[in-house]
């Protein structure tokens, strides 16, 4: 377990020099600009608009960055031969791929609770209520970023980063179209097309369960039932793309 802390502390300092962090100041300056200028244009509502358009740049924000840093894993280190430097010490390649995604994930965590907070901020200063929503909502944008993150370091392991790059924006489009699609007519009355989309359903997750700005937005509240069945929904994708990743990663030819 200490190597693979050891492996997500200098994983995290690879990236803080990479300048990312440096990015999350400029997208809060920038997030801060957005959402007070879109409430100066509502009428009746600024605050929940203000509240919006923050939470919607936080979630874009987060699959941009969990997309790049995900493709881009194994890469640099593979280039610069430092990865077999280190996996020639005795340290298993699970624990060398599991300290790297807390690595990188705690990125994701730094920039979730940074733009949330600013988002909340310009909720409150617009005379907003504080809804404990706002809490769920920031985590479950993580959650999602997170699995995201996962499929591009899944799809990293076996083709180039630019196609990774693509296949996991394919992915996430699709995560969010699935509910939809399975709504319209069409879906409904076509057999063919609905077991279609049952079986991609059954590969790619229902993006927008784990989804919560709606509810904080318009109806500001879920039930207990909700949030434990969203957050099991999670982390049995979660634990089968780690799993994935793991025997992909084991099993990887480096030379």
């Amino acid at each position: 377990m200490n190597k693979t802390l050891t492996v997500a502390k200098y994983t995290f300092i690879e990236v803080y020099r990479s300048k990312v962090m440096l990015s999350i100041v400029f997208i809060a300056i920038g997030l801060i600009i957005i959402s007070y200028v879109a409430s100066e244009f509502a009428y009746g509502a600024p605050a929940k608009v203000a509240l919006d358009f923050g939470y919607g740049l936080t979630s874009i924000s987060n699959i941009i960055m969990s997309i790049f840093i995900g493709s881009n894993l194994l890469s640099k280190e593979i280039e610069s031969r430092t990865l077999y430097m280190i996996l020639s010490r005795p340290i298993s390649r699970t624990s060398f791929m599991l300290g790297k995604v807390i690595g990188l994930s705690s990125v994701l965590i730094i920039n979730t609770i940074i733009l949330s907070l600013v988002s909340v901020g310009i909720y409150k200063f617009l005379d907003g209520e504080i809804n404990i929503l706002m809490i769920w909502a920031a985590w479950f944008s993580f959650v999602e970023a997170f699995i995201v993150m996962l499929v591009a370091i899944l799809f990293s392991l076996s083709t180039s980063n630019a196609l990774a790059v693509i296949y996991t924006i394919i992915f996430w489009i699709a995560g969010h179209s699935i509910s939809t699609t399975s709504k319209i007519l069409f879906a409904k009355s076509n057999s063919f097309f609905s077991i279609s989309l049952k079986n991609i359903s059954c590969i790619v997750p229902d993006l927008e369960k784990i989804n919560l700005k709606d509810f904080l937005i318009y109806e500001q509240s879920v039930t207990v039932d909700f949030l434990f069945r969203t957050q099991l929904y999670a982390i049995i994708y979660i634990a089968a793309l780690l799993f994935m990743i793991s025997y992909f990663f084991k099993n990887k030819n480096l030379d």
